[in-house]
């Protein structure tokens, strides 16, 4: 009899504890957000007579995490890829193909706002954080690369379509100076360059 009777009350806060930790699930808000889109990349450099040195605008693919740590308010970290070419800008030409680029972007910092455990619904955000943009350039045998300190700010919506689901758009600005001293080795003061991100993807919630 006692036997039976601890055994139902082991039974009771079992179930008892089922929905408690399913609620804890709920409420722990960690998301990761698979996304693709366009990087839209400024000028390097800008020479005499009106000639420039950058990395074209390319399709880019990445993902985001965010863990959150206060009402509102997330750690996010994201990475990013794109591949396109090395381009001169000349006067009536246009620009010329020179190389090709593989471009690397990768952050961490701060989210406000977002759907912040609603299942549904509509709510802006807003980014802000640090972390570097990677360029590595190659054409035939020769290889370079540099890695650029750069500042990051961006804003978006989440659009709640389910329970753990929802599409995010995102509009992105990588702010940064490309590192010649690296590259080529020696220093040439080019441009604080903006590269922006447009992108949508799908906001996985844990």
């Amino acid at each position: 009899m006692r036997f039976s009777v601890r055994f139902a009350a082991l039974g009771a806060a079992a179930l008892l504890a089922v929905p408690a930790l399913a609620s804890a699930q709920e409420r722990s808000g960690i998301s990761l957000t698979p996304y693709g889109g366009y990087l839209v990349t400024g000028s390097w450099f800008d020479g005499p007579l009106g000639t420039s040195v950058s990395a074209s605008n390319a399709p880019m693919i990445g993902a985001q995490a965010a863990i959150p740590i206060a009402s509102k308010i997330s750690l996010v970290g994201n990475v990013a890829y794109a591949s396109g070419d090395l381009q001169v800008g000349v006067p009536i030409l246009g620009g010329l193909n020179v190389a090709k680029t593989k471009t690397y972007l990768y952050d961490a910092g701060l989210e406000v706002g977002g759907l912040a455990g609603r299942p549904t619904g509509i709510a802006p955000f807003a980014q802000a954080g640090v972390g570097g943009m990677t360029s590595d350039i190659s054409r035939g045998v020769l290889n370079t690369r540099a890695t650029n300190l750069a500042y990051s700010a961006g804003v978006g919506v989440d659009v709640g379509v389910s329970k753990g689901f929802a599409l995010r758009v995102q509009a992105k600005d990588w702010i940064s100076r490309f590192d010649t001293q690296e590259a080529v080795g020696f220093t040439a003061k080019g441009n604080m360059s903006h590269n922006w991100a447009l992108t949508a993807g799908l906001k996985l919630a844990f």
